[in-house]
This record gives C-alpha cells, structure tokens and sequence, in this order.
C-alpha cells in the first residue's frame, strides 16, 4: 500500500454515512442531496482561500459504488463500500472561495468556488468519468459523495454536508478562519 492510499483511507475512514445518504436528527437516512442544488441560502461568511498554516485541507476525489481495478476500497459506516480513485481531482488549491448554505429544508450546504484551474480540472474528469460520484474530504473526514449527471460546468459547486453547523465549520476550517474553534464537529 503507498503513503498515498493509505492517507487517503485514513481520510475517508471518518465517514460517518453511506455515501449518498445523509443523517438525519432521529438517526435515520435520507437520500443524497444534489451535488448542485437549484437553490441555496447563504448562512455563513463567504471566505476566501489564503495560504493559512491552520487552515484544513480539502480534497475531492472521484468514487463509485462498484469496484474499479486501481480504486481504493474504503469500508463505510455503518455499512457498506465506496471505491475511490487515489488522486484526488481538486484541492483546496483550486478554490478561490468557500462558503456554508442552507438548502430549502434548512440543510448544511458547503459550496466551494473553484478558480479557473480547479473548474478546468473538475470539468475534464467528470467530462471523462459520466455518472460517478464526488467525495468530499475536509481534512481527514468525508463529508459528502454525491452522485453527479452531467459534467460539471459551474464555478460553484455544492455539496450536501448535514447540517447548517457542519457545513460553517467545514468553511471556516478549510478557509483557517477562527482557528481558535474546537476542530471537531464533522
């Protein structure tokens, strides 16, 4: 196993549900929020990516459901699998900003805005890869894995991560804002 694969399954390992699925408050599992919601709410600071040495790295891979020859197997709880591509296809590098949202129910919303490179680079690999799923790491935990239709066009990207508390705290970790803030939470 390489240094690479087994960072990566020490990031996704903090999954706390199946990919496509969401908490809810009761325990219970609801289905995938859209990776582009049509419409949001901004609850929190839109924040602006800076080099910042106490800022969380954020990365997304490609993942699938179904095993593909090179992919690593990353076992999620409570159950379940979740095949994910080993380099990731952006990091927080190719984002310009990062903000929480509400979707219409009131859910967390982490919406990351991609700079040029990062939305050539999420455009050419889901053009290449139709109808996978994007995982979604901040730090060493995985938010979200939402199923994408289309290639993504769009400079921002929206991700379903829970709550309204997650996706602020998610924002506020990667930017480095308030790092004073307990880093747990996810």
């Amino acid at each position: 196993m390489t240094a690479l694969t087994g960072a990566m399954l020490l990031a996704l390992a903090g999954c706390q549900t199946a990919p496509g699925t969401r908490s809810t408050a009761q325990g219970k599992t609801e289905p995938p929020a859209a990776a582009a919601p049509t419409q949001t709410r901004a609850v929190g600071t839109q924040h602006a990516i800076t080099e910042n040495r106490q800022a969380l790295d954020l990365r997304v891979f490609l993942a699938d459901t179904r095993s593909r020859p090179d992919w690593t197997p990353v076992t999620l709880k409570p159950s379940g699998v979740l095949y994910v591509q080993p380099t990731a296809v952006i990091s927080r590098s190719d984002l310009m900003g990062i903000q929480s949202a509400t979707d219409q129910k009131g859910d967390g919303i982490l919406v990351l805005i991609l700079n040029d490179e990062g939305l050539k680079k999420m455009r050419a690999a889901t053009t290449a890869n139709p109808g996978l799923r994007l995982a979604l790491v901040v730090g060493h935990t995985m938010l979200a894995a939402p199923g994408y239709a289309s290639p993504i066009t769009q400079q921002k990207l929206a991700f379903g991560v829970g709550s309204a508390h997650n996706a602020e705290l998610a924002a506020r970790s990667v930017a480095g804002v308030d790092a004073t803030s307990p880093a747990g939470g996810f």
